[in-house]
């Protein structure tokens, strides 16, 4: 009887947890990421070639802007795990 006892005051010690909220400070992305993505310019009169140059040109545009999405990406991932 006397370890029944002593088991629930040893219980009862637990119910006096205190929870504390620590501020966390937010972690500005990199301007770079968020910087915003350069165009290149449309000549106007525009010919087949300089056409094809304009697309390689905006293809290497989208894919800086998916590299920058993934890094942002990356970083929320990294910033949600703390």
């Amino acid at each position: 009887m006397l370890a029944v006892l002593f088991l629930m005051a040893q219980l009862s010690g637990c119910s006096n947890t205190r929870t504390v909220y620590v501020r966390v400070p937010v972690v500005p992305l990199p301007v770079n990421l968020t910087a915003e993505t350069p165009y290149p310019v449309i000549p106007d009169p525009m010919s087949w070639g300089q056409s094809l140059d304009l697309n390689v040109s905006l293809l290497s545009a989208l894919g800086q802007c998916n590299r920058d999405k993934a890094d942002i990406r990356e970083a929320e991932k990294k910033r949600a795990s703390q």
